[in-house]
């Protein structure tokens, strides 16, 4: 009895190191008799009951379980890398070859319509100029997927007009019109028209077209009247009488203004057709100086500045009494004498200083000293310029006068100038609406 203690604390001991030993190394795994391999799920048969049903069994067979490519490892043979490299390499098609697999791929070719230009005309004999006409509206046309009557008939119209105003024979303006810039210049002519079928527009384009058509490529008004067509579709019928009046009042002077009664026939005939419709947004002259027909300015320019400067002896000088003129010569010829626009003075005829020289010489003055006295005697009462007094006096001449100020001051015209194709455009803007013609040559 007395080694019983001692077993139980060997025992004990044993008990001991065996959990110390599980905790640190884990519980140890069970060896599996049987490999991986050749184990197989056992599967419990049941007893399958009969059901009557009115379509056989069948047995569906799954497809084989693919495996992923990170489940397997690939091995490729040398002769499929071979066969890779050869396709990657250029290879040199046959003819033969590359029709047969063209006439395979390539798709039926529809039917097209009969107004349809399939392909462009080449003429290998002289056209006459009906058939030339017929060519260009039906380009034109073919050149949209799809039009109206009003626009086929205003293309005949515009492309029978400007050719008739070429004026040439019929040799001559077939030759003429075969030229590659010609026919981009008509393109443009009958886009502007069809956009704005009105006769300002239509004597416009024509008026252009010819410049094209006459003259040489190296000349500047051949290449503004180009460029001018090419811009006119992208303008509005307003924006050309706003580059009108700007050239009227800014780059042109009427020496025939020298009173109330002329200012007003010149404001009847030259101000009065282009007033009614202007551009009354920054957008319509931010267009204008984007398609470089005029340029905004940051200095402003009032319309009353713009008449002292252009007329100054008309509105910057109140003129002088009748007594003190008669010093030279007690009687004057009709017209050389004419009223002041302010209160009861007079005036000399003519609009300024440049044109004193050639006036005296008219009238028969020919003493340098009564020269130098009318001089003086004109210069003698300078007025300021004051807008209220100058819209009470433009308001007498013509209310239209009075609106061109009230319109000048209020837009974007009192700082727009014009550049050299906004002066082409306005002249022959202002030659299609009233006929008068102005000479740019200074310019160009």
């Amino acid at each position: 009895m007395v080694i019983v203690p001692y077993i139980v604390t060997l025992v004990v001991a044993l008990l001991f190191f065996m959990l110390c030993g599980i905790l640190i190394f884990g519980w140890p795994k069970r060896k599996s008799l049987v490999s991986p391999e050749k184990v197989r799920p056992v599967r419990r048969e049941h007893k399958q009951k009969t059901v009557k049903k009115s379509v056989p069994d069948e047995t569906v067979k799954l497809p084989p379980r693919k495996a992923y490519h990170d489940e397997t490892t690939q091995i490729i043979s040398l002769k499929q890398v071979a066969e890779a490299q050869d396709n990657e390499k250029t290879r040199v098609f046959g003819h033969s070859e590359f029709s047969a697999g063209m006439s395979k791929q390539a798709p039926k070719r529809e039917k097209s319509f009969d107004f349809a230009e399939e392909e462009p005309v080449i003429l290998k004999n002289p056209a006459t100029i009906e058939e030339l006409e017929q060519h260009f509206v039906r380009h034109f046309l073919n050149a949209y997927g799809a039009v109206s009557s009003t626009v086929e008939q205003d293309a005949k119209t515009v492309t029978k007009y400007v050719i008739q105003e070429m004026h040439m024979n019929a040799e001559e303006a077939a030759d003429t019109l075969l030229h590659i810039m010609v026919q981009e210049a008509l393109q443009n002519a009958q886009r502007a028209y069809v956009m704005m079928p009105n006769d300002m527009v239509l004597h416009m384009v024509a008026e252009a077209f010819c410049d094209v058509a006459h003259g040489r490529r190296s000349e500047t008004r051949t290449i503004l009247a180009y460029d001018a067509l090419k811009a006119m579709p992208r303008m509005e019928e307003n924006q050309f009488h706003a580059l009108s009046l700007l050239l009227l009042f800014h780059y042109s002077r009427n020496t025939d203004n020298v009173n109330l009664e002329t200012f007003r026939a010149y404001t009847k005939k030259y101000v009065s057709p282009f007033i009614n419709e202007l551009p009354d947004e920054y957008s319509g002259y931010q267009q204008l100086e984007y398609i470089h027909c005029l340029s905004l300015d940051n200095r402003e320019m009032p319309f009353g500045r713009v008449l002292h400067d252009s007329y100054p002896l008309l509105f910057a000088y109140r003129g002088f009494m009748k007594s003190e003129v008669m010093k030279v010569r007690e009687k004057w010829k009709p017209g050389t004498l004419v009223h002041s626009l302010y209160n009861s003075y007079y005036k000399l005829a003519v609009v300024d200083d440049s044109l004193l020289s050639d006036f005296y010489s008219d009238i028969g003055i020919s003493s340098s000293e009564d020269r130098m006295y009318l001089t003086n005697l004109v210069h003698s009462r300078p007025v300021e310029y004051d807008r209220k007094e100058l819209s009470h006096i433009l308001n007498e001449i013509s209310p239209d006068l009075g609106k061109m100020q009230e319109i000048w001051d209020t837009s974007l015209l009192r700082r727009a100038t014009l550049t050299l194709m906004g002066m082409y455009m306005a002249k022959i803007c202002i030659r299609s609406t009233i006929g008068e013609d102005f000479d740019l040559s200074h310019w160009m």
